[in-house]
C-alpha cells in the first residue's frame, strides 16, 4: 500500500472524528446564536425586553417559568451579612451547593404545587358551570 492511501480502519475514524467535529459545531452554533439574540434583545430592550422574551419561550415551549432569586437578592443579602458588593455574584451563586438544593427543593415543590393547582381549577371550573 502507498503512503497516499489511506486505510480502511483509518478513513473510518476520520468519517466518526468529522461527525464528532459536526456535532460539536452544531452546538456551538446554537449556542452562538442564542448568545446574540439575547444579547440583542437585552441591548435595545433591557431587562423588560428579556421579560417578555421569557414569556415568549414560556408560551412556546408550554412552560410557566417564574423568577426565583435575582441578583438584587444576592447583592442585597451580600451586603447585609458581609459588608461587601461581588459583581460575579451571579456567575458564583449558579455553582454552590445552596443553589443545587434549591433547585432540587424546587423540582420536588413542582409536583406537590401541581397537583393542588389542578385541584384548585377543577374545583374553580365545577362552582363556575353549577
Amino acid at each position: 500500500m502507498e503512503d497516499d492511501e489511506v486505510s480502511r480502519e483509518e478513513l473510518i475514524a476520520s468519517i466518526g472524528e468529522f461527525m464528532t467535529s459536526n456535532m460539536d459545531i452544531s452546538s456551538v452554533y446554537r449556542s452562538h446564536l442564542v448568545e446574540a439574540l439575547v444579547t440583542r434583545v437585552y441591548d435595545e430592550f433591557g431587562d423588560e425586553g428579556l421579560c417578555d422574551m421569557m414569556l415568549k419561550i414560556d408560551e412556546r415551549a408550554n412552560w410557566v417559568s417564574d423568577i426565583l432569586l435575582e441578583g438584587p437578592d444576592l447583592d442585597e443579602e451580600m451586603f447585609k451579612r458581609h459588608m461587601t458588593y461581588d459583581h460575579d455574584i451571579l456567575e458564583k451563586a449558579r455553582g454552590t451547593k445552596a443553589m443545587t438544593e434549591l433547585n432540587k427543593k424546587i423540582w420536588r415543590l413542582r409536583r406537590k404545587y401541581a397537583r393542588l393547582i389542578v385541584d384548585e381549577v377543577a374545583e374553580n371550573t365545577k362552582q363556575t358551570s353549577e
